[in-house]
């Protein structure tokens, strides 16, 4: 009876520490500021693509292989639109990168 109790109190106080570890830090303090990568080109999927790709090598630079994660992002969008002179496609990818 002891024992047991005794890993009752252990398990509830491993999880009030870890409730408490997890809201002292906000999820947006580990996001920096918001990155911007462009690219152009004749394909809409490739073009796209090479947008995130520019987007990575910035944030890579600025902050390292952590956070250039683009499934790590936060609020990632990818917009493409076609240009009407040229007709290429020209794409930019928007994201906070977080680690």
């Amino acid at each position: 009876m002891i024992l047991r109790r005794t890993l009752q109190a252990a398990i509830g106080a491993s999880a009030l520490l870890t409730t408490t570890l997890v809201t002292m830090v906000p999820a947006e303090a580990q996001c920096a500021r918001r990155y911007t990568g462009e690219a152009s080109g004749l394909l809409r999927a490739a073009t796209g693509i090479a947008a995130r790709a520019d987007w990575r090598l910035q944030v890579r630079r600025d902050h390292g292989f952590g956070y250039s994660l683009w499934s790590r992002a936060s609020g990632r969008v990818t917009r493409c639109a076609r240009r009407p002179a040229g007709g290429n496609w020209h794409c930019t990818a928007r994201a906070r990168p977080c680690g």
